[in-house]
């Protein structure tokens, strides 16, 4: 018999500002995020494809799916993110994308306002996009394997994490999170480059290409 998984499926909303990082007016912070765009842009030209439909797991506020909505305008994206608040906010800044309130472990979605849920189509998808979302899970390595179903068998799969230990080390250098040794409030998972690129591959998926923006770990991956 199969051994069952004891980790936890409940999705929690991290702490912390979503806009802290997009929105800074701090010269350092501002070419970070370039850097982590530029990433972004070069890992898709690699992929070397027009993308039709689009899906990011927890989009946060918006910003890297309306980025890539300038990239792919014909596309139909769908976006979700465990926060009500957030993704309100999302869908009356950034029109023409579907935002949903939903769950990674059970692909779970609603509408802003509605009740009514429906799971999201497996197979549907020629790129998802899961970006700064690992880290805050207990279970990642579920959230993976329903991310690899989304994909469709021609698509891609683009993943970012923080890179470890750098990411502590930065936040301790500019002052925060000192008790924590660093960690950013809601990092449950640490990996470095190495390790979330052999956990990826564990997962049957294909490395097609890693960047490291820094301070992260940035693939694109296809299905193993």
């Amino acid at each position: 018999m199969a051994e069952m998984s004891t980790k936890s499926t409940e999705v929690v909303q991290p702490e912390g500002n979503y806009y802290d990082k997009y929105h800074s007016t701090n010269p350092i912070v501002k070419w970070m995020m370039k850097g982590f765009k530029d990433a972004i842009s070069e890992l898709l030209d690699i992929a070397g494809k027009e993308f039709c439909q689009r899906c990011e797991t927890g989009c946060g506020e918006g910003e890297i799916t309306s980025f890539i909505k300038d990239m792919y305008q014909n596309a139909e994206i769908d976006a979700f993110d465990i926060s009500e608040k957030v993704i309100a906010e999302a869908s009356e800044k950034i029109h023409g994308i579907n935002f949903y309130t939903g769950n990674i472990y059970t692909m779970e979605v609603r509408k802003p306002g509605e009740a009514e849920k429906h799971i999201l189509n497996k197979g549907r998808y020629d790129l998802v996009i899961c970006s700064e979302v690992l880290e805050h899970l207990e279970d990642p390595e579920q959230a993976l394997k329903n991310i690899k179903e989304l994909c469709n068998e021609n698509g891609f799969i683009l993943l970012s994490v923080p890179k470890e230990p750098i990411w502590r080390i930065c936040n301790m250098a500019r002052g925060k999170y000192w008790k924590d040794l660093g960690n950013t409030p809601g990092h449950i998972q640490h990996w470095t480059k190495k390790k979330f690129c052999r956990m990826v591959v564990n997962n049957d998926m294909k490395i097609v290409s890693v960047k490291t923006p820094f301070p992260w770990t940035m693939v694109l991956a296809r299905k193993g």
